[in-house]
């Protein structure tokens, strides 16, 4: 199964889900509770696309497993008050997968505001989006924070580096597993954990880690041709310039 799981691949997925599901209760966090036994914490960072989010999102919901997906506000690659975006959010939301609020520390600090403000008022309008309350809570980029994570201990969101929660942790980021704590999980000796995975990280065939961010900024520049052409065509085709084109021709 390691061997395997180092390709990355969804068929590889599928088979690592099967075969934790005869072992664990794979739970979101939003199950989490003190008279659950023993169970499997499911968790996505979606860090680059949330198409990827979607489509790992079908399969688990195929697998009749739910999970807890989280998303940032502050994201260069998409914007979840864009149409399309809270589409997919919405339709990942309606698998009956939980959503919970991906936070960035350092973003919020170059706001110059209350950062426990600015935390409240990105979860309410995560709920206000989706229609449905927020448990949980996670850090991004937290092995880049060189400080205090503000929010590790607040009162009221279940946050997703509680040590608690962390104790048996197994993430695969930047394709690189810790193989021992892998190993560990596929052995079951583990009575609770928490499992991290990058949906953008998985593919349908074998492909290299650096092809995979090739991928991903190859289907970002697609958006943006196709939004080019767009705007293009809402130009050419406007009434209003091709009367202005009209008129400056005439007095040249």
């Amino acid at each position: 199964m390691i061997n395997e799981l180092q390709d990355f691949t969804y068929g590889a997925y599928i088979k690592f889900l099967t075969l934790l599901k005869k072992r664990f209760k794979i739970i979101p966090f939003s199950e989490v509770s003190g008279e659950t036994d023993s169970f499997l914490i499911l968790r996505h960072d979606v860090d680059a696309s949330l198409e990827s989010a979607l489509k790992m999102a079908r399969v688990e919901q195929k697998l009749g497993i739910r999970s807890t997906y989280f998303v940032l506000f502050s994201h260069k690659f998409y914007n979840l008050l864009e149409k399309d975006s809270l589409t997919i959010l919405r339709e990942i939301s309606e698998l009956d997968h939980e959503i919970g609020l991906h936070y960035d520390v350092g973003t919020y600090e170059s706001y110059g505001r209350d950062l426990m403000e600015t935390l409240e008022n990105e979860i309410k309008l995560l709920e206000r989006l989706l229609n449905r309350k927020v448990f949980s809570i996670a850090c991004h980029n937290v092995s880049l924070m060189t400080g205090k994570d503000p929010f590790r201990g607040i009162a009221g969101y279940m946050n997703a580096y509680d040590p608690v929660l962390c104790e048996n942790f197994v993430s695969d980021s930047c394709r690189a597993w810790f193989l021992k704590d892998l190993s560990r999980l596929l052995e079951c000796n583990w009575k609770r954990g928490q499992l991290l995975i990058h949906s953008f990280l998985w593919t349908d065939d074998v492909c290299e880690r650096d092809a995979v961010l090739e991928r991903l900024f190859q289907g970002i520049e697609k958006k943006n041709r196709e939004y080019k052409l767009e705007w293009l065509r809402v130009w050419h085709e406007s009434p209003k310039v091709k009367e202005y084109d009209k008129l400056i021709k005439s007095h040249k």
